[in-house]
């Protein structure tokens, strides 16, 4: 678990070398984009302009992929709701409509009373760098907890 707000159980983000792996990714190509604007300050020339601006292009591309596949994605458990914020999209699921939490292959999934499954990114081998049933356990633990009372541990 990454952390607990105030009306919250707990939040689960990627892991800690997933999260580093997006601030490098996102980082990287910047500073590549800094210096290509750093030789265009001092050669002007319209070839030097043209390569920053294609450098700023492709920083900001892997920036905005960083952040939308491995730093935003998380998984809120609130005492009222849960909250899946994967790169496709947020899903909010109230406590009450979920019958079952399993492992699947893409993260946590939450099945419905209606039937839906919705998956929780965060909790993938993909976007964790750790083992996913590791992190799955303590996920299920508050889940059949909140689950079988309705009540926090």
């Amino acid at each position: 678990m990454d952390g607990v707000r105030d009306d919250g159980i707990g939040v689960w983000r990627v892991s800690r070398s997933g999260r580093i792996g997006g601030y490098v990714l996102a980082v990287g190509p910047a500073c590549g984009a800094l210096s290509a604007w750093w030789g265009a300050l001092f050669h002007p020339d319209a070839a030097n302009a043209e390569s920053a601006g294609a450098a700023t292009a492709f920083a900001l591309f892997f920036a905005l992929f960083a952040w939308w596949v491995l730093l935003r994605v998380r998984l809120e458990l609130t005492t009222d709701v849960i909250v899946m914020v994967n790169p496709w999209g947020t899903q909010r699921l109230p406590w009450s409509r979920v019958s079952a939490v399993t492992l699947g292959n893409w993260g946590a999934r939450f099945h419905t009373t209606d039937g839906f499954t919705y998956t929780a990114y965060a909790l993938s081998d993909l976007a964790g760098g750790s083992r996913q049933d590791d992190r799955f356990a303590e996920v299920k633990r508050v889940s059949d907890a909140q689950l079988r009372d309705g009540q926090p541990l």
